[in-house]
């Protein structure tokens, strides 16, 4: 996909079959190192600290069941051990015992069969074998955390010498799968760019409505990697149905165009009737999600948005191109439009800016909310003004993208903050029991200016008194590790940013609590971006913090 001026100021993407084939073909590239090195039969999934509990097994993921994923991160050149963005979609069905019996993976256009192994504590590997296409013959590893139970989700990181990426699948609700999506959609998208900068990156929330896979009406933000956000429409060329029905493994189709020529065009994987993830079918660079929107009667209204709420976002900058931007924070709204306090961290282009208040009421952090859910929110945090554009699919949750920042393109999510009974905030005690995590990112400056990819999963154990224990499988640059138990120290803030130091990974880990339940997550080091999330194991999580 590129960025093509049409005429002057006005641009739109236009998309070659040809970028979607380079991406293929380098994927090859990458499987058949992997293929020649063998390298991931002896890598141990497995990890565990003292006291950690758990009763999983293969059978966690119940016999019959279907899963689709998005994992997001890097390939590996094996030629000039240089990396290019990557990102992977698909769906699979196990039995029970240990075989993935079926699926199909979009960014290899292949079949896939394979394994896996589940251990006590819910870590465990699984192996991919790509059975048809171009890729036939070849396979890749992952690193698997259970994130949380009935239903299912799965934190994921490739553990290959030749991919370094990160993701989450999700146990779907095979029911949802005999319609196309009906109702109001609100929907997040991220193109990464794979050169330099930001001119091939881009970004769109907004909303949509749908009846019976046709689509009737469309509100959007895009944001074009260098030049300012603009609101959408619907386009003209319209496709109907645009939402084709999907198949027995929940996968179909969209494509529909906005009011400024830029056509979208993705596989969708049904989650259950409300959520759905997407993938762009024709770059292979892009990930997306879509959930059913829930409004108050008579719309959204200042008072929607009300009370506490943690953002996580990510993105791409001039300066350090895809992953250039990670961020995390926590702010009160009043009901009224006024934001009341909280804080925020980021780390942009390796440089953390940790634990900025946000400065309360007048004109320094506001918002305002339309009728359909539409939302402009300015955070002043610690000087710094951060405006963001917010679809909000209820008022306990919203898509955004942050929309002062030409040089930038990074949008996330919004979360209502849930106390623990009887409490109005959080204390050390809520940060206790035993939690999946997931984290993707890079060190030492992002892949595109020299720097190598790193991801990670595990559990974290923590006792409600500031002690943690922390136990991981790494990919970092292909260099695959289970370093065993790490111990660490946390504190945590009322507002629900706990910080946290673990021997021989970091000393500022920052943790923004949703709930007890679960976390969004950033590793606030210099020369270091990385982030994700984290879900306590034994609760239900629907969307567990940590993938697109």
């Amino acid at each position: 996909m590129s960025l093509q001026e049409v005429t002057p100021g006005f641009f739109r993407f236009v998309g070659t079959g040809s970028s979607r084939a380079v991406g293929l073909a380098l994927s090859l590239v990458a499987l058949a190192f992997l293929s020649a090195c063998s390298s991931s039969s002896s890598i141990t999934t497995t990890v565990t600290c003292p006291g950690a509990t758990g009763n999983f097994n293969n059978a966690s993921l119940p016999a019959g069941s279907q899963w689709t994923y998005q994992l997001s991160g890097w390939f590996i050149s094996s030629t000039t051990n240089g990396y290019t963005p990557y990102t992977a979609a698909g769906v699979f069905t196990v039995d029970g015992k240990g075989n993935i019996t079926s699926g199909f993976d979009d960014e290899f256009v292949s079949n896939i069969t394979g394994t896996y192994s589940i251990s006590g504590n819910g870590t465990g590997s699984m192996t991919i074998r790509l059975n048809s296409g171009t890729a036939s013959g070849n396979s890749l590893s992952w690193a698997v955390t259970l994130s949380s139970t009935n239903p299912g989700s799965i934190y994921l990181i490739e553990a290959d010498q030749g991919f370094n990426s990160s993701g989450v699948a999700y146990q779907q609700t095979t029911s949802a799968f005999s319609a196309a999506p009906s109702g109001t959609f609100v929907f997040r998208t991220h193109e990464v760019t794979a050169g330099t900068g930001v001119a091939g990156s881009a970004a769109s929330v907004g909303a949509m409505t749908v009846s019976s896979g046709a689509i009737t009406g469309l509100n959007a933000d895009v944001l074009l990697g260098g030049l300012a956000p603009s609101q959408r429409t619907l386009g003209t060329t319209v496709v109907n149905p645009a939402f084709t029905v999907p198949d027995a493994t929940g996968r179909g189709t969209v494509t529909f165009a906005d009011s400024q020529g830029t056509s979208y065009t993705y596989f969708y994987y049904v989650i259950d009737g409300q959520h759905f993830l997407l993938f762009d079918t024709n770059t292979g660079l892009g990930l997306g999600r879509m959930e059913a929107q829930s409004a108050p009667p008579g719309g959204f209204t200042n008072a929607s948005l009300n009370g506490g709420y943690v953002v996580g976002s990510r993105g791409d900058t001039t300066a350090s191109s895809a992953g250039g931007v990670n961020s995390v924070g926590q702010f009160t709204a009043d009901g009224k439009g006024n934001v009341t306090g909280g804080s925020y961290d980021t780390v942009r282009d390796g440089s953390p800016s940790l634990n900025a208040a946000i400065t309360s009421g007048g004109t320094a952090s506001v918002y305002s909310v339309a009728a359909n859910g539409r939302t402009t929110v300015t955070l002043n945090a610690g000087g710094t003004v951060v405006q963001q554009v917010m679809y909000l699919v209820s008022g306990a949750r919203g898509f955004f993208l942050v929309s002062n920042d030409t040089s930038r393109v990074e949008d996330g999510t919004l979360e209502q903050q849930a106390f623990s009974a009887g409490t109005t905030s959080f204390s050390g005690s809520d940060f206790k029991g035993q939690s999946a995590f997931v984290m993707g990112g890079s060190i030492a400056g992002t892949p595109s200016v020299g720097g190598a990819p790193l991801d990670r999963t595990g559990t974290l154990t923590s006792d409600g008194n500031g002690n943690l224990g922390w136990a991981e499988v790494v990919n970092s640059g292909g260099t695959i590790n289970a370093p065993g138990c790490l111990g660490g120290t946390y504190t945590v803030a009322t507002n629900g940013r706990a910080a946290a130091s673990v021997n021989s990974l970091s000393s500022n880990l920052v943790f923004y609590m949703v709930s007890p339940n679960k976390a969004y997550l950033l590793q606030g080091d210099s020369s270091t971006q990385i982030s994700g999330g984290s879900a306590v194991q034994l609760g239900s999580v629907v969307d567990p913090p940590g993938g697109f």
